[in-house]
């Protein structure tokens, strides 16, 4: 935790004179939690980032009078989120709804979850379990976006529910500021949660949050008949392993004009292939598609989950379906987090692009190391629909076997 009121602990260094900011108070107009700093030296007035979520491993200084933004590990997203929100800062009343939950009587701890990504938001969350289960000295405040209400756990003393959509997460508001402040100074102490990016599997049950159990693993059948199979869409990010070659002149303006030519329609195309050769192993094959986009009609056999908008009863509708499935399948990104901490077993499509950011999107249900190596599988987003096919057919067919063989009984010296 990291003391914010009365006064914030916050340790910066001013770029100019080398010498430790003071801190003076603190600003929470949005996503961003800072400390209001002054160099006794030089006299210059910065923001600095409080270390929770990513500022915990680069907190950034913006000096207030340039607006200028000192960013000593070279991440350029994060700055530019701090510099032009602070460029573009707004000062008028935004949707705010705080829920009391349970009567206040410790320490008032908060947990930020306001973020302009989903699954920074959603990640952010999960950190509340801890101060519930395992810190009785203090009462939580969790602060969300809308869209993330439904999933606040049974135990928290306060929701703040803020109506700020993704697309303006990282939107700088005063109003929104001084609103923090006022309701926090109620209290004679509080603390700012640190607000883990990839909190540890350990410390939370996603149960808790979704109120929807995942896969029971021991349910998974060693002559499975009818597996259940979960394409999770999205028509941002795509599955397709046709690579067109460089078109010009009139065949360029003929693609431009034709479904062919379209990845989302390859990406439908490859996702019903692949349904098809699991049908070929299993005629009654369970396979659905969830997701955000309805491009490409489906064939009435394959379950189409996929929505253009998502409420709370989708979400929920959605989690009981990875809840329910052997495998779910989707390319990286935000739209896994949910499903790979239901479902029994996830494989990932991830491009290169994306190898930076490798698991940072999946929540790992906790278990022996090498049947997480099973459960959790990795391929190019170029795979062909075939050879994803027998990958699946693989894991279907052999979990149970993998699990037999890596029993305690039969590997573990001790176990009677």
């Amino acid at each position: 935790m990291i003391p914010l009121h009365p006064v914030p602990e916050a340790k910066h260094t001013c770029p100019f004179c080398q010498t430790l900011l003071k801190p003076l108070g603190w600003q929470i107009p949005g996503m961003r939690n800072l400390a209001d700093l002054v160099c006794s030296t030089c006299g210059r007035e910065f923001y600095g980032d409080l270390p929770a979520g990513q500022a915990l491993y680069t907190p950034l200084l913006l000096e207030k009078k340039t607006g200028v933004v000192h960013d000593p590990y070279g991440i350029d997203w994060f700055a530019e989120w701090l510099s032009g929100s602070y460029a573009a800062r707004k000062d008028y009343p935004i949707p705010f709804a705080a829920h009391e939950r349970l009567p206040i009587t410790k320490h008032v701890v908060l947990l930020n979850c306001l973020d302009t990504i989903y699954g920074h938001c959603l990640l952010k969350l999960l950190n509340a379990q801890h101060y519930i289960d395992r810190r009785p000295d203090v009462d939580l405040i969790v602060m969300v976006p809308s869209l993330l209400e439904w999933m606040i756990p049974d135990g928290v003393a306060q929701a703040w529910v803020v109506d700020l959509p993704l697309q303006r997460g990282t939107e700088w508001n005063d109003w929104l500021a001084r609103e923090i402040r006022r309701r926090l100074q109620q209290f004679t102490t509080s603390s700012l949660s640190v607000a883990f990016s990839h909190p540890h599997p350990d410390d939370f049950d996603i149960e808790r949050f979704t109120r929807v159990k995942p896969f029971a693993l021991d349910e998974w059948s060693t002559d499975i008949r009818r597996p259940s199979v979960t394409f999770i869409w999205r028509e941002d990010r795509l599955w397709s392993n046709v690579r067109q070659p460089q078109a010009r002149g009139l065949e360029k303006i003929k693609r431009q004009f034709t479904l062919e030519a379209r990845p989302v329609k390859i990406q439908a195309e490859l996702l019903v292939t692949l349904a098809e050769a699991l049908r070929q192993e299993w005629q009654d094959v369970d396979f659905a598609v969830a997701g955000l986009g309805r491009s490409e009609k489906l064939p009435d056999w394959i379950k189409d989950l996929r929505q253009q908008e998502v409420n709370t009863d989708i979400e929920r509708q959605w989690c009981t379906r990875y809840g329910a499935s052997h495998i779910v399948v989707g390319v990286h990104g935000s739209n896994m987090i949910l499903p790979s901490a239901h479902a029994a077993s996830v494989v990932e499509l991830i491009g290169e692009d994306r190898w930076g950011n490798f698991l940072q999107d999946l929540l790992f249900r906790p278990g022996d190391t090498r049947e997480m190596f099973f459960r959790y599988r990795f391929l190019e987003t170029n795979v062909t629909a075939p050879g994803l096919a027998r990958l699946l057919t693989s894991m279907l067919r052999g979990l149970p076997k993998f699990r037999y063989l890596m029993d305690p009984r039969f590997c573990k010296h001790g176990i009677d």
